[in-house]
């Protein structure tokens, strides 16, 4: 299904009128919605070669420390804690 400019239009005025109400980027805004919609995902089972085929494909090595990776997800976390709770004041979520 194709995307209409005038669709894509209406959906940046949104995100860029929310983003301006709570004080976020307007990527930001975008950023929470998904990382929403994969803690969502995470609720739901999977059949184990669902699970299987996720850990194959998705072997990635990361070159950062664990102490840095955790220093990162808390920072990413408090973000969204941050962006949930002006969502939430503001009635969006």
């Amino acid at each position: 299904m194709a995307v209409k400019s005038s669709d894509v239009k209406v959906f940046e005025s949104i995100v860029d009128g929310v983003a301006r109400a709570i004080g976020e980027k307007p990527e930001d805004v975008i950023w929470f919605f998904q990382v929403r919609e994969v803690m969502a995902s995470m609720d739901n089972p999977m059949s184990d070669d669902e699970a299987w085929k996720v850990i194959i494909e998705d072997k990635k090595s990361v070159k950062l420390s664990t102490p840095r990776l955790m220093e990162i997800a808390r920072a990413e976390l408090k973000k969204f804690r941050r962006i949930e709770g002006k969502l939430k004041k503001l009635g969006v979520i």
